[in-house]
């Protein structure tokens, strides 16, 4: 009887010292940053291991603070206006993306015969000339 009274107290220690062992276990942080509901799936593959897992931000104060400071404000978005370099007639539009995107689009529609746009329809019913970005394409705010 004592044998087995022993046997079962040697069980319970090497039993509490195995979980005070993986309580000890220091924890490994790793950031992701958080780019699409899609990251989520790829956390879970660490989910049972030693790793914990934390989520960072594309967007911080820092960031958009940058984009405000920047030089280039073809990279900006917001109310535009394209010029035409024969007639000196202007375009007004507003993008929410970068109006230098916004500005390849319309010279496509121009190259491609496209007339989705009112400046690319003016170019093209006219025949007039446009410029590059850096002459006939303004942020107005």
């Amino acid at each position: 009887m004592n044998l087995i009274y022993h046997t079962r107290n040697r069980i319970a220690q090497k039993i509490t010292m195995q979980q005070r062992e993986t309580h000890t276990q220091q924890k490994i942080w790793c950031t992701f940053t958080y780019s699409s509901p899609l990251i989520h799936k790829v956390t879970n593959l660490f989910k049972h291991t030693n790793f914990n897992i934390a989520f960072r931000p594309t967007n911080t104060i820092f960031h958009r603070l940058q984009c405000h400071h920047s030089d280039n404000k073809l990279q900006d978005s917001g109310i535009y206006q394209i010029q035409c370099n024969t007639c000196n007639k202007s375009y007004v539009g507003q993008s929410g993306r970068s109006i230098s995107v916004r500005y390849k689009e319309h010279i496509r529609y121009i190259k491609t015969n496209n007339p989705n746009s009112a400046y690319a329809q003016h170019i093209l019913n006219h025949q007039h000339e446009y410029g590059p970005p850096e002459q006939t394409l303004h942020l107005l705010k």
